[in-house]
């Protein structure tokens, strides 16, 4: 399988889908897709093992980051446990992966009623690799360059976003209501928080290394008192409050539990509405757990991260509305709290 894999990605893949499912055959058990990402999911059962195959057709700039990531940590001595081989050709991109149990989650536990210490505990050892991850290549650069890499990234998702009318309205709101209270809008807050140079040296690390780069709750799995980490990002080296922000954007701004539809939302005016997250407790106790692990500095460079991730992710959500817009509200509380704690 992995040679046939090799030999298309390395073509013109013609037939698309359907003739790499003609050649996974009878090893295929289900396939797995998601509308943010371009990577759809194979579960192939070879062996009496079941695999993973990540797949995407064509350039696929995000799989292609992720092979390299993996490939990366094994040459600094951090191999993942789950990682068997992967490839990028003109034709297709493709990772195999070991399938760790049954692809339950951080967030999945949360949502079930998990406790917060046998959550902290999972989260725990998924920071813990990252952070010796981020050690062993850390180095100096400078607050200007993370500032830079801010911006970019910034600058390319906002340009994104702004291909979709209704989110251009949503980024260009002055004020956004919510419940009843009037909060400044994200331009409005990026414009506080990138025109005072005090405010973007405070919450500007000026050290970077590699990362798992996407570390939310929802891609930190689960398994009989065991943890991995899958989705890993590529790309640029990150500061560690790039992490720290994923997770805090799970347990404080509540992704894991929009993704799952565990939220109300009701527009009641031009940039107003009702919108409740779902509490989920075990949420709340990692949270504290998280918080507990900072300073208060990089708590607040984690905070700023976090409502820059919601801002950052809109585009690749756009074609579900309703989502979307409860990730801009989530993305707009978690700057208004950012300004207050700042003042």
């Amino acid at each position: 399988m992995t040679t046939r894999l090799r030999e298309q990605a390395e073509h013109s893949f013609s037939g698309g889908e359907s003739a790499l499912i003609g050649m996974l055959g009878d090893r295929l058990v289900s396939v797995l897709r998601s509308h943010n990402t371009p990577s759809t999911l194979y579960y192939v059962c070879a062996d009496g093992e079941t695999y993973v195959v990540k797949v995407e057709f064509g350039r696929a700039p995000t799989l292609r980051d992720e092979i390299r990531w993996y490939r990366d940590v094994a040459r600094r001595g951090l191999p993942r446990s789950l990682f068997i081989t992967g490839h990028a050709g003109p034709g297709l991109s493709f990772l195999l992966l070991k399938r760790f149990g049954d692809g339950s989650t951080v967030d999945d536990l949360a949502l079930a009623g998990e406790s917060a210490g046998q959550l902290g505990r999972h989260a725990a050892s998924a920071l813990d690799d990252d952070i010796e991850l981020f050690h062993r290549t850390e180095r100096h650069v400078g607050q200007d360059h993370v500032h830079q890499l801010t911006e970019r990234r910034l600058a390319v998702r906002r340009s994104q976003a702004r291909e979709f009318p209704y989110l251009r309205t949503l980024m260009d709101a002055d004020v956004v209501t919510m419940n009843g209270a009037g909060l400044p809008g994200v331009s409005r807050c990026l414009n506080r928080l990138f025109g005072d140079p005090r405010l973007v040296s405070y919450l500007t690390p000026d050290r970077v290394g590699m990362t798992f780069g996407d570390l939310h709750c929802g891609n930190i799995l689960v398994h009989e008192g065991s943890t991995e980490v899958v989705d890993p990002r590529g790309g640029h080296l990150l500061p560690i409050t790039y992490d720290y922000g994923k997770l805090v954007q799970s347990v404080e701004g509540g992704y894991g539990a929009i993704m799952a539809g565990r939220y109300v939302l009701r527009r009641t005016g031009k940039a107003a509405y009702e919108f409740a997250v779902e509490a989920v407790p075990g949420y709340a106790g990692l949270a504290a757990l998280l918080a507990a692990r900072c300073d208060e500095r990089s708590y607040l460079q984690s905070l700023f991260q976090a409502a820059l991730h919601f801002v950052a992710m809109l585009p690749h959500h756009a074609s579900a509305q309703e989502e979307t817009t409860a990730l801009f509200l989530c993305g707009v509380s978690l700057f208004d709290k950012l300004l207050a704690l700042l003042a």
